[in-house]
């Protein structure tokens, strides 16, 4: 009885072996590069947390512009952009990121797709464009 191990509830939170667990997403074919601090800043600057009063498009505009300024040698455009995304995120949205199943996402036009599914599905559009056209 002296033996037996008790887990309390930090224990299930614990990560105890960082090397072989990843809570943050992972594109399919993940890149490294050097990320400048000005790079980073520029991101940060303009978060987008996933909220319904924030502009999604003015966000992936700006993030299009930052990622722009970094052009790291031997790395496309799509993998560049997928792995600068994350910092562009941050609250809601940061968090949905970090949902969608690792090695999944290839390039960063299915990424784009995906955050504009959700934060700008058709019905969402469809009902807004209904209520814009309706004249009453």
């Amino acid at each position: 009885m002296g033996d037996e191990h008790c887990i309390t509830i930090g224990d299930y939170g614990r990560l105890d072996n960082l090397e072989e667990v990843s809570l943050r997403f992972q594109p399919a074919n993940p890149v490294v590069f050097d990320i400048k601090n000005i790079v980073m800043m520029n991101l940060k600057s303009n978060q987008f947390s996933g909220k319904e009063s924030e502009d999604y498009n003015a966000h992936l505009t700006h993030f299009m512009d930052a990622s722009y300024t970094i052009n790291p040698t031997g790395v496309s455009k799509s993998y560049k952009q997928l792995r600068l995304f994350g910092y562009s995120l941050s609250g809601w949205a940061n968090d949905w990121l970090d949902t969608l199943p690792s090695d999944t996402i290839e390039t960063w036009d299915q990424l784009k797709r995906e955050f504009l599914d959700l934060y700008f599905p058709t019905a969402k559009y469809l009902t807004r464009k209904k209520e814009i056209f309706s004249f009453k």
